[in-house]
């Protein structure tokens, strides 16, 4: 099934819609405390425990030290020191990525429709520039010398934005270990939530527990377009045809691959899955 870059905008979606986003009530702020737990659906990105780092007493009164995060981290979980975070991971073959995709509040990155209970389900969607960590003068002129091995990126440490390589190492992975002939790449990494249904293709099984959601996109203009239909995934690659554009890798509710065979302009905003780094 060919993707189709430019769709008609979806129906709503069960899972959240403009009606539902909008009665989410604000969260209160917490009452501090000496530790504090936040935590969240099994389906969206939660927080580990904080604990304040002592306050030195003076006359001055200076500026408190920032909360040291990432303590008692549970097995199977990446904690991101840089807001505490916490997301699960899985290995898949000799790969072991972020089963959820990033939530890390960065520049140029967006909630969907700009609704914070999005971003608690979906994660961020990030520009090409922000996904790369880069600055945004990259978006119309090349990186490519700025592109590293392993490119960290927006991701937290010790993991990085993976290549096309790495998305075609994953699927060969799951193709060879696939026990069900009928489910292919996409339909193994997708799970049963979040997606509309097809008549045509089967749901999602995530098989080997990527948790792949629709979390629709960004356009260069700044509309959100295909929540529940589609998921996109920003690689750390340029087009070859353009320094404006990057490509990406796609999933689509009316199909069941996971392809990679697109570009678009870097100013679109796609989800991030990131990839731990190998030891070298």
């Amino acid at each position: 099934m060919v993707y189709r870059d430019e769709r008609v905008e979806p129906p709503p979606v069960d899972t959240i819609t403009e009606d539902t986003a909008s009665a989410v009530a604000e969260t209160p702020e917490p009452e501090s405390s000496s530790e504090m737990q936040i935590s969240s659906s099994s389906s969206a990105q939660s927080v580990a425990r904080v604990v304040p780092a002592p306050i030195v007493s003076s006359s001055s009164e200076p500026e408190p030290p920032p909360p040291v995060y990432c303590e008692e981290v549970p097995e199977g979980m990446l904690c991101d020191k840089r807001d505490g975070q916490m997301y699960r991971t899985v290995t898949i073959g000799s790969q072991e990525w972020m089963a959820q995709n990033l939530n890390y509040n960065a520049e140029n990155s967006w909630c969907y429709e700009n609704q914070n209970e999005s971003c608690k389900i979906y994660g961020r969607l990030y520009s090409w520039t922000s996904a790369m960590g880069l600055d945004e003068s990259f978006a119309t002129t090349s990186a490519a010398a700025q592109l590293s091995r392993e490119h960290q990126g927006v991701c937290p440490d010790g993991f990085h934005m993976p290549t096309s390589a790495d998305m075609k190492s994953l699927v060969a992975y799951m193709k060879k270990h696939n026990k069900f002939e009928k489910e292919r790449s996409g339909t193994l990494l997708k799970m049963k939530f979040s997606w509309m249904n097809s008549e045509e293709w089967p749901e999602g099984t995530d098989r080997f527990g990527f948790g792949a959601m629709a979390s629709g996109f960004r356009n260069s203009k700044g509309v959100f377009r295909e929540l529940g239909k589609d998921a996109d995934f920003w690689v750390a690659e340029e087009s070859k045809a353009s320094a404006s554009h990057a490509p990406y890798w796609n999933l689509y509710y009316d199909n069941d691959e996971f392809l990679g065979d697109y570009s678009k302009s870097k100013l679109y905003a796609y989800s991030v899955r990131c990839l731990k780094n190998k030891k070298h």
